[in-house]
C-alpha cells in the first residue's frame, strides 16, 4: 500500500490575521507552504498511484485520475452507482494498475487468477453480476461532482488531529491528489481565491466533508476509526481538504513552493455553492472578519462577523434560535458553539460571557480586523409561528437565542401571548435586555419579567425573587403554549422535569448544542434485520443490514445527501419524521421527539419508512 509520511511536528497557530485584504489573509497562510506529494487513482474506490510530476490543463483534473469505475449491483435510481470504501472496505485488498497504458485491476494475491476490468466472470465473483465497467475520458473522473476534479490535502492539518487523537493518521485515508505542507487549516482560508501551486493556478472552490470513507483503514479495510465524529469532535466541523480547479496550465512538481495571488473566483464558488447534493453552504468552515465588538454588560460582549459566504446565501437560511461554531481558537484545535444574536445583512453577532474555558478567553482576547474559522448557522429549523402562545424561561447569558425568536415573532405580527421570563444574579450582569424589552414591546401580546436573584437591584421593575418554574411551566401547559429554555445546566434541568411532569415535552425547546467531548466511538449495532428502509423523499427503498451501520451512514451510502453535524446523536441536526415502523436508538435522551430519530444514532428495529 503507498502511503505519505506525516509531517512530526508542526505549530498551528490560532487564524488572527489582521484586515489588510483577502490577498494579505492568503499570502500570509501561503507563507512556506510547499507540494509534499502527488496521486492519482485510476479507479475509483481503489487505491492510488504516487506520481512524479502531473502536467495540469485548464479546468481539468489528473490525467487519467479516477477515469474508470466499476458499477454496484442492484443500486437504486439516485443511490451512488460506484463501487467505494464507503459501502465497501474490501476494495482495499485490490491492486489497481496499468498494462499498455490501460488500467488494470487485480487481486492482491501472489498468484492473481486475472485482470477483473477484462474478465466478466471475475468481477461479477467479486461485485455482483450487475457489476459494469464504466469509463470517463473526458480528464474530469467519476467524482461526487464535475466542478471539483482536484483534491488537496494539507497533511499538517492531518496530523494536528492525529496529536489531539494520539494516534498515527494515514494521509492516504483522505484519498488527495496533491498533498501539501501548509499552516493547519489555511486551506480553508483559500475558497475563492487563486493559488499559485508552482507553475500552476488552481482555484479553490470548495472544502471536502469527509464520509465513512475515511474510517477505512487503507492497509486493512478495517473500520478503526470515526474519522468524521473525530473531526467533529476535535475541530467542530467534519471537513478535511479542498477542491480545485485548474485556472493557468503547468507542470506540478513535489517541492513547488505554494504562493498567493490577487485573483478571486468567485463564479466558481456561486456555482460549486449550487451543485445538487453538495454540503450545504453553512456548513462550510470558512474565514469570517471581526468587524465590530460591543460591550453588554461585565464581562460580557458582543461580537459581529462578516461571513464572506453571505453573498451566496450563507445567512439566507437562518432559523431563529439557531448556533454558529467557531473553530481553531486556540493553538490546541479549541471549538465552541454560540447562539446568533443578531443576523444584519452579510454580518451576524454572537454574545460571550468571559468565563474560565479557553473559548470565552478566546473570544474575549479577538480585535476588530481579527479573522476566525465559522461554520452554520445550524441546529434545529424547527421554530414556528403555529403555537397558540409562547413562554420564554432564560437564565444569564442564555438570552441570546430569545432575541432572535422575538424579532421573528413581532416581524411576523404574531397575534397571540409571548412572556419573557429572565433571570440574572446581579444586575451588572444583564445583558441586551433594552434589546428583549424593545421586542416585546412590539408585540401585540407580549409580557416581560426580569428576575434578580441576589446583590443590590439597581433596576427598575426587577423582581428580587428566583421565579415559580412550576406554576410557569403549568400555565404554559394549560393554554398549549411551545416553551423556550436557556440557561445554565442546573436551570435547565429544573425546568425540563417540570415540563415532564406537566406532560409537555412535546412542546419544549431547549437551546443546548453538541459539546467538543462527544462520542467518536464506532458504535456498536444490535444484531437484528434485515430491514427494508424507504426514504419516501428520495424515492430510494433498500435493505439494511448490521453492516451497514446507522441510519445516516446508511442513507449516504445510498447517495442520499442529508443535514448532519455532530454525528454522536446530540445536535439532532440529522432529525427525521419516521413514517412508519421502529427504530431503535443508540443513545439515549432524556427528551426526545415523538415520531423523530437522529439518524446518526439510531438503527431500524422493523422495516421503516423515512420522511427524507
Amino acid at each position: 500500500m503507498i502511503g505519505i509520511a506525516c509531517i512530526e511536528q508542526f505549530s498551528p497557530v490560532r487564524s488572527r490575521w489582521a484586515s489588510s485584504g483577502s490577498y494579505e489573509f492568503v499570502k500570509r497562510a501561503c507563507q512556506m507552504a510547499h507540494v509534499v506529494s502527488l496521486f492519482r487513482y485510476p479507479i475509483k474506490g481503489f487505491e492510488g498511484e504516487k506520481l512524479d510530476s502531473v502536467s495540469l490543463e485548464y479546468g481539468k483534473g489528473f490525467p487519467g485520475d479516477r477515469a474508470v469505475a466499476i458499477s454496484r449491483s442492484g443500486t437504486a435510481a439516485g443511490a451512488a452507482p460506484y463501487q467505494q470504501l464507503t459501502t465497501n472496505p474490501a476494495l482495499v485488498h485490490f491492486l489497481p494498475g496499468k498494462s499498455l497504458g490501460a488500467a488494470t485491476l487485480y487481486e492482491r494475491q501472489p498468484v492473481p487468477r486475472g485482470d477483473l476490468l477484462t474478465d466478466p466472470e471475475l468481477l461479477a465473483e467479486f461485485f455482483g453480476v450487475q457489476a459494469r465497467v464504466v469509463h470517463r475520458n473526458d480528464c474530469l473522473g467519476h467524482w461526487d461532482f464535475d466542478d471539483s476534479a482536484l483534491s488537496i490535502i494539507n497533511v499538517r492539518t492531518v496530523q494536528a488531529l492525529a496529536t489531539l487523537m494520539g494516534v498515527t493518521i494515514d494521509p492516504m485515508r483522505f484519498r488527495g491528489n496533491i498533498y501539501i505542507d501548509a499552516e493547519p487549516f489555511s486551506e480553508f482560508g483559500w475558497l475563492g481565491k487563486g493559488v499559485d501551486f508552482g507553475q500552476s493556478r488552481l482555484s479553490i472552490v470548495r472544502p471536502i466533508k469527509r464520509c465513512r470513507a475515511t474510517s477505512v483503514n487503507p492497509q486493512t479495510g478495517d473500520l478503526d476509526m470515526n474519522i468524521p465524529a473525530q473531526l467533529n469532535r476535535h475541530f467542530g466541523h467534519m471537513y478535511c481538504g479542498v477542491y480545485a480547479q485548474v485556472e493557468q496550465a503547468g507542470t506540478l512538481l513535489p517541492k513547488d513552493r505554494i504562493s498567493a495571488t490577487q485573483a478571486h473566483y468567485t463564479e466558481r464558488l456561486a456555482i460549486a455553492a449550487k451543485v445538487p447534493r453538495a454540503p450545504a453552504l453553512v456548513s462550510w468552515p470558512r474565514p469570517a472578519e471581526v468587524v465590530e465588538i460591543s460591550q453588554e454588560a461585565s464581562g460580557i460582549r458582543s461580537v459581529w462577523l462578516r461571513d464572506p459566504l453571505a453573498v451566496l446565501g450563507s445567512l439566507d437560511s437562518f432559523v431563529a434560535g439557531q448556533h454558529v461554531a467557531v473553530h481553531h481558537l486556540t493553538e490546541d484545535g479549541t471549538w465552541r458553539r454560540y447562539t446568533v444574536s443578531g443576523i444584519e445583512g452579510d454580518r451576524l453577532r454572537i454574545t460571550v460571557k468571559q468565563g474560565s474555558g479557553a473559548g470565552s478567553q478566546a473570544i474575549h482576547a479577538l480585535e476588530v480586523g481579527q479573522r476566525i474559522h465559522l461554520t452554520g448557522p445550524s441546529g434545529p429549523d424547527t421554530f414556528s409561528f403555529d403555537a397558540p402562545a409562547n413562554l420564554f424561561l432564560t437564565a444569564g447569558i442564555g438570552i441570546t437565542p430569545t432575541i432572535t425568536k422575538l424579532k421573528a415573532l413581532a416581524e411576523a405580527n404574531y397575534p397571540h401571548p409571548v412572556r419573557v421570563v429572565h433571570t440574572v444574579r446581579y444586575s451588572d450582569d444583564l445583558a441586551l435586555w433594552n434589546e428583549v424589552s424593545t421586542l416585546v414591546g412590539r408585540l401585540s401580546k407580549g409580557t416581560i419579567a426580569l428576575h434578580v436573584t441576589q446583590g443590590k437591584n439597581g433596576i427598575e421593575g426587577a423582581i428580587q425573587r428566583r421565579p415559580d418554574i412550576t406554576a410557569l411551566v403549568t400555565d404554559a401547559a394549560n393554554s398549549g403554549a411551545a416553551i423556550h429554555v436557556c440557561g445554565p445546566e442546573g436551570f435547565q434541568g429544573q425546568i425540563q422535569n417540570s415540563v415532564i411532569q406537566a406532560d409537555a415535552a412535546d412542546r419544549l425547546h431547549m437551546d443546548t448544542f453538541a459539546t467538543p467531548d462527544s462520542p467518536v466511538e464506532m458504535r456498536k449495532i444490535p444484531e437484528c434485520g434485515p430491514y427494508k428502509v424507504t426514504f419516501s423523499r428520495s424515492g430510494i427503498s433498500a435493505t439494511w443490514h448490521p453492516s451497514d451501520g446507522p441510519l445516516l451512514s446508511f442513507a449516504e451510502a445510498k447517495g442520499l445527501v442529508l443535514p448532519a453535524h455532530c454525528r454522536a446523536g446530540l445536535c439532532q441536526t440529522c432529525g427525521c419524521a419516521v413514517l412508519d415502523g421502529e427504530i431503535q436508538a443508540l443513545t439515549d435522551f432524556p427528551i426526545t421527539k415523538a415520531g423523530y430519530a437522529s439518524l446518526c444514532a439510531a438503527v431500524p428495529g422493523s422495516d421503516i419508512t423515512l420522511d427524507c
